[in-house]
């Protein structure tokens, strides 16, 4: 017979031990919840944007030469001479001769910087003779219907813009002589002795004359730089692109390269190195873009074509919603327990560091914290955070009985799979860049352009969002086709009619 004590303390044994089984049971099967804190926030890394290359935007500048011919056209009338207005011959107070000249409009050639504008004069003369013996004598050419006498006018007009950006023409008389050497384009009154073909050449030089310089000191009172300026403070203007897209090309130097002419039309090679970029963001800043205008510089050649900067911001939550395209729903085994992640979020942290936070189920169920610096593997073209890490305040926690949960198997597989593709990065953005470039700026100044394939160059992580940064070949023009214009001078007063 057993002892009954004995009986009584084999069964409270046997109790305890079947409740203890019972709780280590509903232990391991009712997941633990961790309650992870977020990591600190730390102020923000000063930005230090590296120095991008000089880039060239061609910009061709059209000068309509219609108002220069308008000038000229003022300056030589289109008819002068009275055939019935006599003219004494120089000393000779015996011989007078008159003249009637038509001219006909100015034609352009243009070679280099050299506008050469030439018209062809016609002209009647009459000589007259009175001799000390006899009556009057007078003969005549290029009368009663039959050809005319030629004079050949060319004009040769050298434009050019100083450092200051000042338009400066020095106009000078290139050629004024008879059309030919035949008889035909000399008028020549033999028996008097008079070469009306020369007098008419004496008096188109007067004309010509007292007219160039009325076109040279009107243009060099012009304030020609104030047009310059206008188009200087245009180019420093943000361009927006869409909502929180911007382009600005941050001009610094210009330099005028050659000049060249397609028919009446004179065109300048203005090429202006510049930094051209496209942010995202608020709109820029015009006051901290806008900078004087530099002194214009001549020859050489600053690089060859464009490089655009591209500054994206990829906000967090974009970022949030990429990462859980390719995390959600992945299962990780740690230390021989099965973990599912259910939800990321990522966040800023100050420091150039963002915060991956993972919420996973299983074995345990919560959210724990990585941290770490956003890097861009050139390699594989993306974004990813190598030293991706377990949080300093999650860690403190794991170190309460959960140890097993900061192994390396969740960290490995967050730093191969946490991350983000070039192209969603900068895909869209090259795609605006290449929109917008081309377009009209304002009345007569046209921008165009190709954006070519994009390369991201850093990565910047702030409290607010992800800063990517890359560089893109582009062609960049500007066509500017309402360039400074010729001032027309005033036209020739009219003689007010003497009373009688």
């Amino acid at each position: 017979m057993k002892h009954p004590v004995r009986i009584a303390l084999v069964g409270v044994a046997v109790a305890l031990v079947g409740f203890g089984a019972v709780y280590v049971i509903r232990t391991l099967a009712t997941p633990i919840v961790l309650d992870a804190p977020r990591p600190a926030v730390a102020p923000d890394l000063v930005d230090s944007l590296p120095q991008m290359p000089a880039s060239v935007v061609d910009a061709s500048i059209t000068y309509d030469l219609s108002s220069a011919l308008d000038s000229l056209e003022v300056a030589l009338p289109r008819s002068y001479g009275d055939i019935t207005q006599r003219l004494q011959a120089g000393n000779n107070r015996r011989a007078h001769f008159a003249f009637a000249v038509k001219r006909s409009p100015f034609h352009v050639r243009v070679n280099g910087r050299t506008v050469s504008l030439s018209a062809t004069i016609e002209f009647e003369g009459r000589g007259w003779y009175l001799p000390p013996l006899g009556p009057e004598m007078s003969a005549a050419c290029g009368t009663g219907g039959g050809p005319r006498p030629r004079i050949v006018a060319t004009l040769v007009s050298t434009a050019r813009i100083t450092p200051d950006w000042r338009l400066r023409t020095r106009t000078r008389i290139g050629r004024l002589e008879p059309a030919t050497d035949s008889a035909r384009d000399r008028c020549r009154v033999t028996p008097f002795r008079i070469d009306i073909t020369d007098r008419v050449i004496e008096a188109t030089r007067r004309l010509l004359e007292q007219g160039l310089s009325r076109i040279d000191d009107g243009v060099a009172r012009w304030d020609s730089r104030a047009r310059f300026e206008q188009l200087w403070r245009s180019l420093q203007r943000p361009l927006r692109f869409t909502d929180s897209v911007y382009m600005t090309f941050n001009p610094f130097m210009a330099q005028l390269g050659p000049i060249g002419a397609t028919g009446d039309t004179v065109v300048a090679a203005l090429r202006l190195i510049a930094s051209p970029q496209v942010v995202t963001g608020p709109y820029p800043n015009e006051f901290e873009l806008m900078k004087p205008m530099p002194r214009l510089e001549s020859g050489g050649r600053v690089g060859s074509g464009a490089q655009v900067l591209l500054e994206g911001s990829l906000s967090y939550p974009v970022g949030s919603a990429l990462l859980r395209k390719v995390l959600v729903g992945r299962e990780v085994v740690q230390a021989g327990r099965r973990l599912t992640i259910d939800d990321v979020e990522v966040f800023g942290i100050g420091g150039g560091r963002i915060a991956l936070g993972v919420n996973v189920s299983g074995a345990v169920r919560g959210w724990i914290y990585f941290t770490g610096s956003p890097r861009l593997d050139r390699t594989r073209r993306e974004l990813h955070v190598p030293d991706l890490d377990v949080d300093v305040g999650s860690q403190n926690l794991l170190v309460r009985g959960l140890e097993w949960l900061s192994g390396a198997e969740i960290r490995d597989f967050l730093r191969e799979r946490a991350r983000v593709s070039e192209a969603e990065l900068l895909g869209r953005l090259r795609k605006l860049a290449e929109q917008g470039i081309n377009r009209r700026l304002s009345d007569g100044i046209m921008l165009s352009g190709k954006v070519h394939s994009a390369e991201a160059t850093s990565v910047r992580a702030t409290a607010a969002d992800l800063r990517v940064r890359a560089t893109a070949d582009a062609d960049i023009r500007l066509s500017i086709s309402k360039a400074p214009a010729l001032p027309r001078p005033p036209a020739r007063p009219r003689r007010s009619k003497q009373r009688t």
